[in-house]
């Protein structure tokens, strides 16, 4: 049933997905040209506050601000799996797979590169300053629209 709680949380994540994903790109040598990852992160971030968050928010803060960074953890993996079904099908394609263990190398390969550009203190907390923020946000969405919905 769609609520304000996780509307609330799909714009809080597609943006602040979209915002990280600008500030990913600058930990490249050589930026990527193509804001496409950052779209398509934004899309699978939303997705996620909607039916994953937004779903399990509460009126405890602490509670809710495990399921935010549950969240971004949750992006994180399905981004990463997305990205290698679509990595292996278009080198694949390409020939550059031969077969699914080289499909399955490349894979892991892009995961651990992807995660050890984000392992910087910088990064992390410009995730965690946005796990805080999505977290009051949400949260004081949820408790005005309990407060709304129970007419006090």
């Amino acid at each position: 049933m769609p609520t304000f709680t996780r509307l609330a949380a799909l714009v809080c994540f597609g943006l602040a997905a979209f915002y990280a994903g600008f500030e990913y790109y600058t930990l490249f040598d050589e930026p990527p040209r193509s804001a496409n990852g950052i779209v398509f992160l934004a899309l699978v971030s939303a997705a996620v506050g909607w039916s994953f968050v937004g779903r399990r928010l509460g009126a405890g803060l602490f509670r809710n601000f495990t399921l935010v960074i549950q969240g971004f953890i949750l992006t994180l993996i399905l981004s990463f799996i997305l990205l290698g079904f679509y990595n292996a099908f278009t080198m694949g394609y390409n020939l550059r797979y031969r077969s699914l263990n080289e499909a399955f190398e490349g894979f892991f390969d892009v995961t651990i590169a992807h995660l050890t550009r984000m392992n910087t203190p910088g990064f992390l907390l410009l995730l965690l300053g946005l796990s805080v923020a999505i977290t009051l946000a949400v949260s004081l969405v949820f408790w005005v629209s309990e407060r709304r919905r129970l007419g006090k």
